[in-house]
C-alpha cells in the first residue's frame, strides 16, 4: 500500500491550543489552472496528458476515501509507535458548528461535545476547588466570562493562585475622588469617577507575591477598556504590597465612566504570565449589602517556598549575607516606638486604629566593590497577616542612614519601623537585593 496519509476533504481548521491532528493535511492535488479562450471544453482539455474530467474523478474518489477513514476512524487514542502515544481531544472553543462547513471561533473555550447538525455552545462559569497550585483551605474561585460573569460577591479565580472579589460599587464617586486630595483633577466632561471596592487574595504556593502580579481592568458600554486615570483615591488597592500564602488586602480602584458604562460594567482580571483566558466579574450591588471579604489564612502556610524560612529565621544577632555585598544583621528586638515617633515630628499622624508603630534595630554592612547605599538591600517585615507590613511610620528617632555611600568595611545602624496590628509582633523581617530579588532572607525580630 502507498505510504501517503490518507486525504481528508476539506481539510479541518486547526484547534487553537491541543494536539496536533491524528493525521497529516492532505497534499494538494489539483494545481492552478488558467482557462484560456479556446473551442476546446474545459473539461476536456489535457492535463498531464490526462483530460481534466479524468483529475476531477482522481480527486472524487481519493475524497471519498478519505470520507470514509473519517468516518470508521476508530479511537480517540492512536498509537504512533511502540514507546509513543497521543491523546487526542476535541478542542475547548466557544463554537458555533456546521457540519461541513468551517468552524468559527468566538470568546473563551467551554469543553464542547461533538456536534450534530449544528450545534450553539453556550459558556459556563467554570467553579475551580481549591487544589493544586493552591494552600488548604484557599477558596474556591469561579472563571467568569464575558457573557456569564462572576456575580459580585462571588470570588474569581484570575489565575496563578489569585482571587479577586468586588465588594461594592460607586457610580458616581467624584465628590469622594475630589475629597481625597486637593490637586485631583475633576473628572472630563460627560463622565465621572467610579469606584469599586475589592478584596484581592493570594493563595499560590510560590510566596511572596506582589499585589501587582493580576491585571484588573474594567470594560464599559461600548466594550473598551475604560480609563484608570483618577488621580488620588480614597482607599486605593494597596498594589505594590507582598502578599504571602493566605494573605488578602482589600481597596477601591477607581475608573472613568459616562452613565451608560454604570449598569453593565465588569472588571476583568488575569494574573498568569503566559497566557491563560481573562475572568469577568460583574460589578453592580451584592443584594443584602457588601459582603464580607474572602478569607485570610493566618501564618505560614504548609506547601508555601517561604513557610519553612518564616519558621526557622535567622536569629538576632547573627549576620547574614543578603547580596550585593551587603549583609544584614538585627540587633535589637522589635519593641513598640509609638509614643517615640509621635513625640520626633508634630506632623506625624498616629497608626491607624489598632496599630502600632514597632521598631527593629539593625545593621548593614557592606564588603564589595567601590561604594553602595543601604537601600541596596530592602528590608520588609511580615506578620501572622500574610501581608507587608506597611513602613509608613513618619520621621523616626534614630532611624538607619540607607541614603550615604558606605565603603567596603563601612557599616551603618539605626531603627526601621513598620506599622503593625496590636499584639502582632510576632513578625519576622526579609530582605533581598538589586540584582538577587528573587531571593529572601528572613530574620527574627525577637
Amino acid at each position: 500500500m502507498s505510504n501517503l496519509p490518507p486525504p481528508q476533504f476539506p481539510p479541518p481548521q486547526p484547534p487553537e491550543s491541543g494536539p496536533p491532528q491524528s493525521h497529516s493535511d492532505i497534499t494538494e492535488l489539483v494545481n492552478d489552472m488558467s482557462v484560456q479562450s479556446a473551442p476546446t471544453p474545459w473539461f476536456k482539455r489535457p492535463f498531464l496528458k490526462l483530460p481534466v474530467w479524468a483529475w476531477l474523478v482522481a480527486v472524487v474518489a481519493l475524497v471519498g476515501v478519505g470520507v470514509g477513514l473519517a468516518v470508521s476512524g476508530g479511537d480517540d487514542t492512536e498509537t504512533l509507535g511502540p514507546d509513543t502515544s497521543l491523546d487526542v481531544t476535541e478542542p475547548t472553543a466557544d463554537t458555533e458548528t456546521t457540519v461541513g462547513t468551517e468552524t468559527t471561533v468566538e470568546g473563551s473555550e467551554p469543553t464542547i461535545t461533538e456536534p450534530d447538525d449544528t450545534t450553539a455552545v453556550t459558556e459556563p462559569i467554570d467553579t475551580v476547588p481549591s487544589g493544586a497550585g493552591v494552600v488548604a483551605g484557599a477558596p474556591a474561585g469561579e472563571r467568569g466570562t464575558q457573557d456569564a460573569p462572576v456575580a459580585a460577591g462571588g470570588v474569581a479565580d484570575v489565575g496563578s493562585g489569585w482571587r479577586l472579589q468586588v465588594l461594592s460599587f460607586v457610580a458616581d464617586g467624584a465628590a469622594a475622588v475630589a475629597a481625597e486630595n486637593e490637586f485631583n483633577d475633576p473628572p472630563p466632561a460627560g463622565k465621572t469617577f467610579t469606584l469599586v471596592k475589592v478584596a484581592l487574595g493570594y493563595y499560590g504556593l510560590e510566596d511572596p507575591a506582589a499585589a501587582y502580579t493580576p491585571t484588573i481592568n474594567a470594560l464599559g458600554a461600548d466594550k473598551v477598556q475604560l480609563e484608570t486615570s483618577c488621580g488620588v483615591i480614597p482607599e486605593e488597592l494597596p498594589v505594590f504590597t507582598d502578599l504571602f500564602a493566605g494573605g488578602v488586602v482589600v481597596g477601591n480602584l477607581c475608573f472613568v465612566t459616562t452613565p451608560a458604562d454604570g449598569a453593565g460594567m465588569l472588571l476583568y482580571a488575569n494574573a498568569d504570565f503566559f497566557g491563560g483566558d481573562d475572568s469577568f466579574l460583574a460589578t453592580s450591588p451584592p443584594a443584602g449589602g457588601e459582603p464580607a471579604p474572602m478569607p485570610t489564612l493566618t501564618g505560614p502556610q504548609d506547601g508555601a517556598a517561604a513557610t519553612a524560612d518564616r519558621l526557622a529565621p535567622n536569629p538576632v544577632n547573627t549576620g547574614v549575607d543578603v547580596g550585593d555585598g551587603w549583609a544584614l544583621t538585627v540587633v535589637g528586638g522589635a519593641r513598640d516606638i509609638t509614643d517615640a515617633v509621635l513625640a520626633e515630628n508634630s506632623f506625624n499622624e498616629p497608626p491607624p486604629a489598632g496599630f502600632r508603630f514597632v521598631g527593629v534595630d539593625v545593621t548593614y554592612s557592606y564588603s564589595g566593590e567601590g561604594s553602595d547605599v543601604a537601600l541596596t538591600a530592602t528590608t520588609k517585615a511580615v506578620a501572622l497577616t500574610n501581608v507587608e507590613l506597611s513602613g509608613e511610620c513618619g520621621i523616626i528617632p534614630g532611624e538607619v542612614d540607607l541614603f550615604s555611600d558606605v565603603f567596603a568595611g563601612g557599616s551603618v545602624t539605626g531603627t526601621i519601623c513598620f506599622v503593625v496590628p496590636e499584639g502582632g509582633f510576632d513578625m519576622v523581617l526579609y530582605t533581598t537585593t538589586f540584582v538577587d530579588d528573587f531571593v529572601h532572607h528572613y530574620f527574627a525580630t525577637k
